[in-house]
């Protein structure tokens, strides 16, 4: 007899698994529903005929509600024929044929006044029917109003129940809304041109374009095609715009989770969002599966101790790793994650056929920031014949998130102020913000006017040295309090290369000691406002020596390259002494420039006393004099 095998799918079984719960909660409510009826019929047949004759028309005794004493009047005269109790509930009918109702008061055993206690004895006495009902005195609308309430305190009861239940679907489904865990897939709208900067990133990332374009030429030849990007680079550098840009110029759908997206509260529940996410990348193929903070995720726990959180870590990661080796060579899906750690992503998910292909974004250089604050600007309302390029410069070491929040920071000044448009003076202002760490202090109230002149010469003294070495281009000098600062003077370097050339670190030098020479020039003394710019400079001069070659007692002997335990005191001796020597060079050489050209000293002091802060024409004017 030939043998015939059912192959149900997992959608089939999950339907006839739910059929099969109907039918049983149908038969139990109906099993229930028989026994409730069974009991109701045993207790009316075993009530007499009188109570039963009260409880078919209670409502012609309710309609009718008389006082206690009217009741106990009427026992005591003998105008009652039948009374039925029902806790303190009393229906009774007299002599003439009408009915009452009425509610007695039970005092207690052995109270003189207990009618509702002696209705046994009278009736024997007055010669009355007495028997026991069960009767609801409640009005519909009153048994509506406690039904209700009786659902509202039931269901706040409940309701702890109910959260949890509803927590265990919602993780059990992958951490999902009922209809679907993982945001929709989606078609961005950014191109790679909209991305400004980051050229090495873009040209490293239209092998996966040509690859998402025509799969079917990389399986033509035996290339292996990208499965994996992992794009790193410091915050705020449109890793997360990159990989929207990287889904346009593919034609591809976009899905973007970041690494807690995975975590849940109850145990193996991760896995079945890695399983839910790639499901549904391989539905909107061609898809860009986009892993935001992938170090949260990425990085195993070590160790045979772990507890039950750390397995759960290694098991979503293996998944991951599962999910990767399992594409088809055909399959159109590219997982790209975004890190500020690589080195904390697990070995297992860098090797090849994983996240084997690493793209590294940096901060912009000075065209691009210049490129960055016309985009944002664009998009407020900014003043005409701003200096951009005087923007880019004094703006070193920014990314463009900050870029972007610098320019929203001076809009917002604007509107504060009822300014009309956003004014370089804002933009430099909101730069200062953030590169100082915050806003004006409360000390800028308390500086008295002598102090706010030693600030002056001080940061003067900075400026004008730091212009006529040329160690850079002088873009703002300011005697506001911010943060740590009293005061502050930018000078950005004329090119942001990584090489530093000695002539340039000298200069760097004078101008670190040109504050406080400065005070000491007009004042005959100085104070405790060079300390940073004392330490700042101490650890250059001793780099030169040490590190860079600079000096003549090692030549090109690195303290950097030598063991620790071969630096003796007489080594460490001839470092410092060769790095003071070079201090008191600078320092020669920047009271030479401050007595030379004493007067444009004392004019930007000046200058600075009268307007706090000078930038742009004003202040390349008195440099220049």
């Amino acid at each position: 007899m030939p043998k015939f095998k059912l192959a149900l799918s997992s959608s089939q079984r999950r339907k006839l698994v739910g059929v099969g719960l109907v039918l049983l909660l149908a038969l139990a409510w109906t099993g229930i529903s028989v026994l409730q009826n069974t009991a109701v019929r045993e207790a009316q047949a075993r009530k007499d005929v009188t109570a039963l004759a009260f409880e078919k028309n209670p409502d012609a005794w309710l309609n009718h509600p008389t006082e206690a004493s009217a009741f106990e009047k009427a026992v005591s005269s003998g105008q009652v024929t039948s009374v039925a109790t029902s806790g303190s509930l009393v229906l009774y009918t007299d002599k003439a044929g009408q009915h009452h109702s009425t509610r007695l008061v039970d005092c207690g055993y052995g109270c003189s006044t207990n009618l509702l206690g002696r209705l046994g004895e009278l009736s024997l006495q007055k010669g009355f029917v007495l028997t026991r009902t069960d009767i609801d005195p409640r009005t519909p609308s009153q048994k509506f109003n406690e039904t209700l309430e009786g659902l509202g305190r039931l269901s706040l009861a409940l309701l702890p129940v109910f959260l949890i239940a509803g927590l265990m679907f919602y993780q059990m489904r992958g951490g999902a809304l009922p209809f679907g865990g993982t945001k929709l897939a989606e078609r961005p709208d950014t191109e790679f041109k909209d991305v400004i900067g980051a050229d090495e990133a873009k040209k490293a990332l239209r092998r996966v374009v040509a690859f998402m374009t025509d799969p079917a030429e990389y399986v033509r030849v035996g290339a292996h095609a990208p499965r994996g990007v992992l794009i790193d680079g410091p915050p705020g550098t449109g890793k997360t715009l990159l990989a929207r840009a990287l889904a346009k110029e593919c034609g591809a759908n976009f899905i973007s989770v970041d690494g807690s997206h995975f975590s849940a509260m109850f145990y193996g529940a991760g896995i079945g969002k890695v399983k839910e996410l790639f499901e549904r990348a391989r539905k909107n193929a061609p898809c860009i599966i986009f892993i935001d903070e992938l170090d949260g995720v990425g990085k195993r726990s070590r160790g045979g101790d772990g507890g039950a959180g750390d397995q759960e870590q290694n098991r979503i990661i293996n998944r991951i790793l599962v999910e990767l080796d399992g594409f088809s060579p055909l399959e159109n899906v590219v997982v790209v994650g975004a890190t500020n750690h690589v080195d904390n992503i697990d070995k297992a998910m860098r090797r090849p056929g994983r996240f084997d292909m690493i793209v590294r974004t940096e901060l912009p250089n000075v065209t691009e920031r210049e490129a960055l604050f016309a985009l944002y600007l664009h998009k407020v309302k900014a003043a005409e014949q701003i200096d951009l390029s005087s923007l880019a410069r004094t703006a070193t070491g920014m990314s463009p998130a900050d870029i972007a929040n610098c320019v929203n920071r001076a809009a917002s000044y604007a509107a504060e102020g009822g300014a009309p448009e956003v004014t370089a003076e804002l933009l430099y202002r909101s730069i200062e913000t953030f590169q100082l760490g915050g806003e004006v202090s409360s000390t800028k109230g308390t500086l008295t006017a002598a102090t706010l002149q030693r600030l002056a010469v001080h940061e003067g003294g900075h400026g004008l040295v730091a212009h006529v070495l040329d160690a850079g281009s002088v873009e703002r000098v300011s005697i506001e309090p911010r943060g740590g600062a009293l005061g502050v003077t930018y000078v950005a370097r004329h090119t942001e290369e990584p090489l530093y050339g000695e002539r340039e670190l000298k200069s760097r030098l004078a101008m670190l000691l040109a504050g406080r020479e400065a005070e000491m020039m007009v004042f005959g003394n100085t104070s405790s406002g060079a300390a940073d710019d004392l330490k700042r400079a101490s650890e250059l001069a001793t780099s030169m020596i040490g590190s860079f070659g600079f000096g003549k007692t090692f030549g090109l002997l690195s303290m950097a390259g030598v063991p620790k335990e071969l630096i003796g005191p007489d080594i460490q001796k001839n470092v410092l002494d060769e790095a003071r020597l070079l201090l008191e060079q600078a320092q020669a050489e920047c009271q030479t420039v401050l007595n030379t050209h004493r007067h444009r000293l004392d004019a930007l002091t000046a200058l600075l006393l009268k307007q706090e802060t000078v930038s742009g024409q004003p202040l390349q004017a008195v440099l220049n004099a």
